[in-house]
């Protein structure tokens, strides 16, 4: 790829990334039961998050320093480094996320989880698709490399296992619910 591709792409990319941002915004506070874009939290919550941000934190240095441990060995992973960079950070969200999910600090006080799940679920797939049609042209791997397309299936994946995190931290929940009604009505 020439100069000039190579600072298109990255203008292209920085401009996706800035528009993303944008309209993830405006659907986060067209989402929300009170419009605004701030998710509220409780103070329970609140402290779950942080510590759902520690562990992130910590995990996506541990996975650094892997990295750099990777690279002092010259011990290449088959794939570009915005590909493993990426990975890390999806590593580190997903961390945070199911941490939250479990602990109910992931929905504010203000997500109505329904809309949530939708929108999820429309994002998970949207990726999903967009990783099989990248697949079908084998654009996934560059001469034995797994190239920056890749990243649509690992959002993707990372969306489905969210809302399996979800779905399965609901039937705990409600299992947990069911058997304080049997204690109460026991009592």
């Amino acid at each position: 790829m020439s100069v000039a591709g190579s600072i298109g792409f990255m203008v292209g990319m920085i401009l996706v990334i800035v528009i993303s941002v944008l309209a993830g915004m405006f659907i986060v506070s067209r989402m929300n039961s009170d419009k605004e874009f701030k998710t509220k939290y409780d103070e329970r919550q609140q402290i779950v998050r942080g510590k759902g941000y520690k562990f992130a934190f910590w995990t996506m240095v541990g996975l650094l320093v892997l990295n750099i441990i990777f690279d002092a060995s010259d011990i290449h992973l088959p794939m570009k480094n915005s590909v493993l960079y990426f990975v890390i950070i999806l590593i580190g969200i997903m961390v945070h996320t199911v941490y939250c999910v479990f602990n109910d600090g992931y929905f504010g006080m203000n997500n109505p989880p329904k809309q949530y799940y939708i929108f999820m679920f429309f994002i998970g797939l949207l990726n999903l698709v967009i990783g099989f049609i990248n697949s079908k042209g084998g654009r996934l791997i560059d001469d034995g490399i797994i190239d920056t397309p890749f990243i649509n299936l690992l959002c993707g994946m990372m969306f489905v296992v969210l809302g399996i995190c979800i779905v399965i931290k609901r039937i705990i929940s409600k299992s947990d619910d069911e058997s304080d009604d049997e204690e109460d009505d026991e009592q």
